[in-house]
C-alpha cells in the first residue's frame, strides 16, 4: 500500500542528493582536514530558525573515538552556558580548568554543545547525537528560551505551540532534502528568509501574561523534551548534572510589566522586593524577587513552573544523575544573599566571576562522580583569579566585554527596564576604572606565560592577536592569529577576522585570500564582503604607488581611482589621486581630493 509512494519519496531525495541540494542535519560533521574527527555543522540550527536567524555552535574538534584515559563532558544549553558574551572565558571553558587543577594529569575534555536562540526542541537531537560520542557526562543548563525560542508561545521565530507531534514530524522531514525544499519555499513565501537579526528587540510585541494558556504548550513540551534527553543520556550510560536556569533577580528589572501601576505587577513586585532588600529581609525579598520575574511580559528568563519541571525531573533521576539547584547555590554565594551583579552582566548572562561559580557546581558533581568511583583529587579548586591567569582573561578582554554588554544594556528591551539607568550606569564605571588601569605589555605577558602551559589553544591565540592589534601590532597579531586559524581551518569567522587584521597590516594580498575564504564557508557574510573589498582597493593602491614610482602619473591614477571606487573611505587614496591631478595641472579636482582625504582622516601625514 506505501510501496509506490515510499518509491516516489527515495526517487525524489535521491534526484535532491544528486543535485547537491540541502545540507546536513546533524549537530557535527565530518572533518575534512582531520581523518576521524568531528566539527561543528554551523547549518545545524536552521531545521529549527530562519537560516538568517540561526546562529552557529562554537568552533568545535573532536575525536569520534575518544582518546584513552580521557574524560569527556558534554554541556548542553543556550547562549548562558555557552559563554556569551564571549566563550573564551565561558562556563565550559571554566568548568574544563577547575577539573584539570582538581585532577593533575587527568585528560579532561570538555564539549560545549550549546548554541544561542536555541531551546530544548533543538537540544533533545543534540543530545541524541552526542549519546553515540562516547562521553562520560553530561551537564544540562537549559530553560531560558523555552518560551521566547523556537516554537515557544513568544516566539519571532515562525510557529508558535504547534501540537508536538507535529511539530517533531515537521522536524524530521527537514532532515530530508526534500522537506528542506519544501520549508525553503514555505519560508520565501512567508517572507522569513529575509528576515534579519535585530537582537532581542525584535520580540518587544511578543508580551504575554504569565496566566497565558499558550504557557501550558511550553511547559507540557518541555518536560517531555527533557524527559526524552535523559532518557537518551541514560541509555548512553552516562552520568547527568542538570541545574535550574539562573537569572539576575536583584539588578535586572523586568523587561515589560502588564498591570502597570498595580502592586501584583512584575514592576510593582521588583519595587516591593527592592524595599525589602534595603530594609535587610532578603527572604521576604526574594520571594518578590522571583515573582517579579514570574511576572515578567517578556519571559526571556525560566520561570519558576520551568524550573520546578528540571528540578522534578532532575530529582528523579538519582541513579544516574544529579540534580543541581544553581539559583540557590548562586544567591547563597551572594554577598546579599540574592543573585545580582556580581554575577550576571544582564538577566541571565554570567560575568566571569559568575561563570566561575556555576562550572564550580558542575565541576564539584563530577569530582564527587569520579572518586566514587576510584579518581582521587590530587590539586585544590582554583579561584577565580587563578581560573583567569591559567585562560588568559585579563583587564584588555575584560574591557572589550564590558564595551559589547554597554552597547547591548543601550538598546531595546534593555533599556525599557525599571532600573535600566543603574545597571548601565554601573556598567559604565566599572568600564572606567578598568581602562584606567589597562597595561596591554601585562596582558600581554599573561598571554604568553597562559600559552606555554596550554600551546594548542587556539581561542588563546585568537585573543592574543585581536590584543597585539589593539594595541597597533598588527603584524605580530597576524602570526598570532594565523595559529589559530591553522586550528580552525574551517571556521569562517577566524577566517574574517584574519583577513580584516591583515588589512591593517597593509597585508592586502594575504587579505584578500583570507576574506575570499571566509566568503567561500558563508557567502552572505557582508563583514567579509565589505573587508575584501578594503583588501582589492588596498591592492590597487600599492599597484598605483608601482606606477607612480615608474613616472606613469596616469596609469597611478586609474589605480588610485579603482582603490576609492572599491573603498570609498580609503583616504589615502584620495590623497594620492589629488597629488596626482596636481601633477596634471587639475588644481581644482586636486583640491576636492585633498578636502575628501582629510575628512576622512584629520591626522593624514
Amino acid at each position: 500500500m506505501f510501496g509506490v509512494p515510499a518509491l516516489l519519496l527515495g526517487l525524489a531525495e535521491g534526484a535532491f542528493r544528486l543535485a547537491g541540494y540541502g545540507h546536513p542535519t546533524s549537530f557535527f560533521v565530518a572533518s575534512p582536514h582531520h581523518e576521524g574527527a568531528l566539527i561543528e555543522n554551523r547549518k545545524f540550527a536552521w531545521r529549527f530558525l530562519p537560516p538568517t536567524l540561526a546562529r552557529a555552535s562554537q568552533p568545535t574538534l573532536i575525536r569520534r573515538e575518544k582518546a584513552p584515559g580521557t574524560i569527556r563532558v558534554f554541556v548542553f544549553g543556550e547562549s548562558a552556558v555557552e559563554g556569551d558574551p564571549e566563550p573564551a572565558f565561558g562556563m565550559p571553558r571554566l568548568l574544563e580548568v577547575l577539573l584539570e587543577g582538581r585532577f593533575p594529569g587527568r585528560d579532561f575534555e570538555v564539549v560545549n554543545a550549546a548554541v544561542t536562540a536555541i531551546n530544548s526542541h533543538a537540544i533533545l537531537p543534540i543530545a541524541r547525537e552526542c549519546a553515540g560520542l562516547d562521553g562520560d557526562f553530561w551537564v544540562l543548563y537549559i530553560g531560558h528560551n523555552e518560551v521566547m525560542g523556537p516554537f515557544g508561545a513568544g516566539t519571532v521565530f515562525g510557529q508558535k505551540t504547534p501540537p508536538l507531534a507535529a511539530l517533531r514530524l515537521g522536524l524530521g522531514l527537514k532532515q530530508l532534502r526534500l522537506g528542506q525544499w519544501i520549508a525553503s519555499l514555505i519560508n520565501s513565501t512567508e517572507g522569513a528568509d529575509g528576515t534579519k537579526w535585530k537582537g532581542m528587540g525584535m520580540f518587544l510585541d511578543q508580551q504575554l501574561r504569565a496566566t497565558d494558556p499558550q504557557l501550558n504548550w511550553v511547559y507540557a513540551s518541555y518536560k517531555k523534551n527533557l524527559l526524552d534527553i535523559l532518557a537518551a543520556g541514560r541509555r548512553a550510560g552516562v552520568r547527568i548534572l542538570i541545574s535550574s536556569a539562573a537569572s539576575n533577580l536583584r539588578d535586572s528589572a523586568p523587561f515589560a510589566s502588564l498591570d502597570a501601576g498595580k502592586s501584583e505587577s512584575a514592576v510593582g513586585q521588583f519595587q516591593m522586593a527592592r524595599s525589602l532588600d534595603l530594609a535587610g529581609k532578603t527572604g521576604e525579598a526574594r520571594r518578590h524577587y522571583i515573582r517579579a520575574r514570574d511576572l515578567d511580559a517578556l519571559r526571556f528568563r525560566a520561570d519558576s513552573k520551568l524550573n520546578a519541571i528540571t528540578q522534578a525531573l532532575g530529582q528523579a533521576e538519582s541513579d544516574s544523575g544529579t540534580y543541581i539547584d544553581a539559583q540557590a547555590a548562586l544567591d547563597e554565594q551572594s554577598p546579599s544573599g540574592i543573585a545580582g551583579r556580581e554575577t550576571f552582566y544582564e538577566h541571565v548572562h554570567f560575568t566571569f566571576e559568575g561563570n566561575h561559580r556555576l562550572a564550580t557546581l558542575f565541576a564539584k558533581g563530577i569530582a564527587l562522580q569520579l572518586a566514587s568511583g576510584g579518581d582521587k583529587p590530587g590539586g585544590p579548586w582554583l579561584t577565580a583569579d587563578e581560573c583567569a591567569v591559567r585562560l588568559a582573561y585579563t583587564d584588555w578582554d575584560r574591557a572589550v566585554v564590558l564595551a559589547s554588554i554597554i552597547r547591548r544594556l543601550q538598546q531595546p528591551p534593555f533599556n525599557h527596564r525599571f532600573n535600566s539607568d543603574e545597571a548601565l550606569g554601573q556598567l559604565q564605571a566599572e568600564s572606567q576604572l578598568v581602562a584606567k588601569r589597562l597595561d596591554r605589555s601585562a596582558a600581554l605577558a599573561v598571554y604568553d606565560n597562559a600559552l606555554k602551559v596550554r600551546p594548542n589553544d587556539w581561542r588563546m591565540q585568537q585573543r592574543r592577536g585581536l590584543l597585539l592589534s589593539s594595541a597597533g601590532r598588527h603584524n605580530e597579531g597576524v602570526d598570532s592569529l594565523k595559529r589559530a586559524v591553522q586550528a580552525t581551518s574551517w571556521s569562517r569567522i577566524l577566517h574574517y577576522q584574519l583577513g580584516a587584521m591583515q588589512n591593517k597590516a597593509r597585508q592586502f594580498d594575504d587579505a584578500a585570500v583570507s576574506l575570499g575564504r571566509a566568503l567561500e564557508l558563508q557567502p552572505d557574510f557582508p563583514e567579509a564582503a565589505a573587508e575584501l573589498a578594503r583588501a582589492n582597493a588596498g591592492i590597487q593602491y600599492r599597484l598605483g604607488e608601482k606606477e607612480k614610482a615608474d613616472g606613469n602619473t596616469a596609469g597611478a591614477l586609474g589605480h588610485y581611482t579603482r582603490a576609492t571606487q572599491l573603498d570609498a573611505g580609503f583616504a589615502e587614496a584620495h590623497f594620492q589621486i589629488g597629488v596626482c591631478r596636481v601633477e596634471t595641472g587639475r588644481i581644482a579636482e586636486a583640491t576636492a581630493s585633498f578636502e575628501r582625504a582629510v575628512a576622512l582622516k584629520p591626522n593624514l601625514p
